[in-house]
């Protein structure tokens, strides 16, 4: 489909990397759902507020709707300019990554603390 296409007519720009982007997402939101329940903290001060008064279905459309934010800005920008829209998405996928491999780095503690509590 050309360029001119409306955004919701047409297929997805990147389809792989946003399969990624929303597999590095739900594991964001997993991981975060898991050290709650172990007693660990967001460290978003944003998320927390939202988890305080949300709990854990409040914290995970708040994760989903910036994912779809973040989608919605890759697709438009790459249908005027597709390297950038590409980078775009590899560098979400990147920022997404960073509260995974600190969960899995702290993780590993919280469940240590939880078996011996």
């Amino acid at each position: 489909m050309d360029k001119e296409t409306p955004m919701f007519h047409r297929e997805v720009l990147y389809p792989k990397l946003e399969q990624i982007l929303v597999f590095v997402a739900a594991l964001d939101v997993m991981l975060t759902h898991l050290i709650l329940c172990l007693g660990g903290v967001e460290a978003n001060p944003v998320a927390m507020r939202i988890f305080e008064h949300g709990g854990t279905l409040g914290i995970s459309l708040y994760k989903f709707a910036l994912l779809a934010l973040v989608v919605f800005l890759v697709e438009s920008i790459g249908a005027r300019r597709v390297n950038t829209g590409r980078m775009l998405v590899k560098a979400a996928i990147g920022i997404n990554m960073l509260p995974i491999v600190v969960a899995l780095m702290i993780l590993p503690s919280l469940v240590a603390a939880y078996w011996i509590a």
